[in-house]
């Protein structure tokens, strides 16, 4: 069931009103009907413990998230055992309750120790990938609770709210990560290459054509939704919109301060048509490996602008022709704008994990924890960005753990430290004195102010939609992200890395100088004015 339309909703308000027992209640009168829907002989002790049985199995979350829930249940529980029965004890006690469904499992990787099962999208057949694509975004679906729900419908946003947020996170960054597949390719011919293949995946999932169109409430979405049966993946968007728009159109309370019981069982019925989606089965395998490698590279976050810059240097126009600010796509039905994706550590960590295992179990064939640097390179492509260069203590092979240090470095690591991951200069919007060249495009910085971005580390200049090209080559600032990254990799701890920065911080401090100019420096005598001044007219303090 979906929301109804603002003009439905009016008519339902004009229309008579049903028996008024039947419209609202007080929060005792409803309590007292639940209690009558369990054992009819009207025996209250019997009824309370069926209640409370059927509340739990039900909302079994509940009891987990609220402390002061947990504790009431504690105190009804003391009570069940010193005045209750043998029948009241079973029914009321949480292990004789059946454990909620397990969500959908992922079917299992090929058994077989010695095949090596190919990881790469370019192997992978438009079918394939449009089936664990839409496995990865049922996964996440399944994912949301009736708590993720209800928070979305009282604040009215999947802020705090890991489940939608993640699902917000898959549903843009699909798009974002076909484009950066796209160019990640170095020569147009491979970019058209690629481009073709999702054309393929496309015309795969072609029966979803037009079902995004805002016209008419949905209305195409909604008729092909009720019409499907048995699996299917819903556009959380539309049902998040459903259910504020009833939140925010029915009252809360009705006369008397009753609650208003037709909002709560639309509610109800929106929430638990989705919840029952995740008892369906696809309707077709994948791969755990193929997955794991699929998650790991859906978790990177491009915005658009640098999308566009990404795609103004690969195929660059004249660069004395400013580029026009880039048009973003209208974001459907508006339910995930505004929200930035986040990695979060722990869960970076766990799908670089997940993938590694996956790598070596597929290319270690040897097992002695070592893949070819060739195969490694090839899964390293599927990645749309450019980490810095991998290093090896073995030629031409490369180990499992610095495998798991060349994602962490360019995932976890560098957003925990506040790097960016794609741009580790120091740069500064600057404004040139004297004519001055792109060290990228060799294109001539001009304008009349911040005609460009320059490096006050390494001191290298640039256009801005040139900067993803010189991303990696700020030897300076890699180097003290270097040594930060093999701190934080290796463990080391807290007081040999104080001593260590101390020690580092020492060896660097700068040498003051002595006699008459360091007293002239300690008590902030003042520099001449005039050409022959060569620092500024201000306290100088060592």
């Amino acid at each position: 069931m979906t929301c109804p339309s603002p003009q439905e909703i009016s008519r339902a308000l004009q229309s008579p009103p049903a028996h008024a027992s039947f419209r609202s209640a007080s929060l005792d009168e409803l309590i007292l009907r639940c209690l009558h829907c369990f054992e009819k002989r009207g025996q209250r002790r019997p009824q309370i413990c069926h209640f409370i049985r059927q509340w739990i199995n039900q909302f079994r979350i509940m009891f987990e998230v609220n402390p002061l829930l947990e504790e009431v249940m504690g105190d009804l529980w003391d009570l069940v055992r010193v005045e209750g029965t043998d029948s009241h004890y079973q029914l009321f006690n949480t292990q004789y309750i059946s454990n909620p469904p397990v969500n959908i499992s992922q079917s299992p990787s090929p058994s077989v120790k010695k095949r090596k099962v190919s990881l790469l999208f370019d192997h992978m057949e438009p079918d394939e990938m449009a089936g664990h694509l839409s496995y990865l975004e049922f996964k996440n679906f399944c994912n949301v609770s009736f708590l993720d729900y209800r928070s979305y419908v009282v604040h009215g946003s999947v802020r705090d709210n890991p489940a939608l947020e993640r699902s917000v996170m898959l549903c843009n960054g699909v798009s974002q990560w076909v484009q950066l597949m796209i160019l990640n390719k170095h020569t147009s011919q491979q970019r058209a290459e690629v481009f073709t293949k999702f054309i393929h995946v496309a015309q795969t999932l072609s029966e979803l054509t037009e079902l995004l169109s805002s016209y008419s409430n949905y209305s195409n979405y909604r008729r092909v939704y009720n019409e499907c049966t048995g699996f299917k993946v819903p556009i959380l968007g539309v049902h998040l919109k459903d259910l504020i728009s009833l939140n925010e159109a029915l009252p809360d309370y009705l006369e008397d301060d009753k609650i208003n019981l037709g909002k709560l069982q639309h509610l109800y019925s929106n929430i638990s048509d989705l919840l029952a989606i995740h008892d369906c089965t696809p309707p077709f395998e994948a791969n755990k490996d193929l997955l794991h490698l699929l998650t790991l590279s859906l978790d990177l976050c491009y915005t658009e602008d640098e999308i566009y810059e990404l795609s103004y240097t690969k195929e660059p126009k004249n660069p004395k022709i400013q580029p026009v600010a880039p048009v973003k796509p209208p974001v459907v039905a508006e339910w995930g704008s505004g929200v930035t994706p986040r990695l979060d550590p722990a869960t970076i960590s766990k799908h670089v994990k997940q993938m590694v295992d996956s790598i070596m179990k597929n290319y270690d064939l040897n097992m002695d924890g070592y893949i070819s640097l060739e195969d490694f390179e090839k899964i390293a492509a599927n990645f749309p960005f450019s980490f810095c260069t991998h290093e090896s203590d073995r030629e031409g092979e490369i180990s499992r753990e610095e495998i798991t240090s060349y994602f962490m470095r360019g995932m976890s690591v560098c957003a925990k430290l506040g790097f960016n991951l794609h741009n580790l200069h120091n740069f500064h919007e600057t404004t040139y004195k004297r004519p001055t060249f792109c060290d990228a495009c060799g294109g001539f910085l001009w304008g009349v102010i911040k005609q460009g971005y320059h490096c006050k580390d390494c001191g290298v200049n640039c256009h801005k939609h040139c900067k993803d090209v010189v991303g990696m080559e700020c030897m300076k600032r890699f180097q003290v992200l270097k040594r930060k990254l093999l701190s934080f990799l290796m463990g080391t701890d807290r007081n040999t890395r104080r001593a260590k920065l101390h020690q580092t911080a020492t060896q660097r401090r700068p040498h003051y100088p002595t006699g008459p100019l360091r007293r002239t420096l300690e008590f902030g005598h003042r520099w001449p004015k005039g050409k022959n001044a060569f620092l500024p007219r201000k306290n100088i303090h060592p």
